[in-house]
């Protein structure tokens, strides 16, 4: 599975959990483990959400979507 497949899938589960749900932010853990991702992928997959302007995080494990990570989500 590619790193950009993932990606999408986690834009898109957490789009779901926040979003569809009227909450703001949700721990990144809990994404993970229902798309299946392990600690090291989850670490390497945040950071690069982030860089591209995806999410944003909020401490250690909390992180949110940006407007950015909405409108890829919403296409």
């Amino acid at each position: 599975m590619s790193e950009e497949r993932i990606g999408d899938k986690f834009l898109r589960k957490l789009y779901e959990k926040t979003v569809n749900n009227g909450i703001e932010s949700i721990d990144r853990d809990e994404i993970g483990k229902e798309i299946g991702i392990i600690d090291v992928q989850m670490d390497n997959l945040v950071d690069e959400l982030t860089s591209d302007g995806y999410i944003k995080k909020i401490g250690r494990t909390k992180i949110y979507l940006t407007d950015d990570g909405r409108k890829r989500t919403e296409i």
